[in-house]
Formats: C-alpha cells, sequence, structure tokens
C-alpha cells in the first residue's frame, strides 16, 4: 500500500487507506489533495514524492475529518507548503480536538460511570 498511480498526464493518486490526490502542476512542483490519516502517512507520502524528485507545494483538504488531515502538521513542518481549504473546514484543521464535536453532533458523550 502507499503506492503512487498516475491517472493523466499531471495527475496521480496515492492508493492508501485514505486515497490522496497529486496534481503536479509543473516539472517538479505538486500539489497534495488531502493529506492522510496521520504522522505516518505524512511521512510515507513525504518518501513518495522525494523519490520522484517533486517538492510538495500545497495541500489541498477535501473536508476536515481526520482521515484527510492528519499528516497536514508532519508535511508543513517538514516541506513547508501552504495548507488551503475552506473557511468552516479551517476551525477544525487548525484545532483538530473540535473534530468529535462536529463527529457526535456537540452534544457529550453519556455517562459511561467514569468520573472526571
Amino acid at each position: 500500500m502507499y503506492e503512487l498511480v498516475q491517472v493523466a498526464e499531471n495527475t496521480y493518486y496515492i492508493n492508501s487507506p485514505s486515497k490522496m490526490g497529486v496534481y503536479r502542476v509543473s516539472d517538479d512542483d505538486v500539489w497534495l489533495i488531502d493529506s492522510g490519516n496521520d504522522k505516518d502517512a505524512g511521512r510515507k507520502v513525504q518518501k513518495i514524492l522525494e523519490a520522484q524528485g517533486w517538492k510538495l507545494t500545497a495541500i489541498i483538504n477535501t473536508h476536515s475529518n481526520a482521515d484527510h488531515i492528519g499528516g497536514n502538521t508532519l508535511l508543513q513542518n517538514r516541506l513547508n507548503c501552504a495548507v488551503y481549504s475552506t473557511p468552516m473546514e479551517n476551525a477544525v484543521i487548525e484545532a483538530p480536538i473540535l473534530e468529535p464535536s462536529f463527529l457526535y453532533g456537540g452534544y457529550p458523550f453519556k455517562n459511561c460511570g467514569i468520573n472526571f
């Protein structure tokens, strides 16, 4: 898994648990569409791109679910690329702790016998 697959002249995807798009904007620069589910996915993406001799210049997030933004921080810190998304999705991307409230409708978990 984590294999680069070409689907058109400048368009690729990384076959992984959460498919990621790769668009080659020039001979050397690429944009990543979503970044996988965690730091490990980010490391694997970096390895794939470096093997091609490509520089990651941007990550475009389709939405803010964890399996689409998990590699953002690692890739941005290592490769100094930009990250783009819609203003609504930015809130969760910038503060991932908000995702459970989105997924569970903002309702607190039922009491499961654990006292905090």
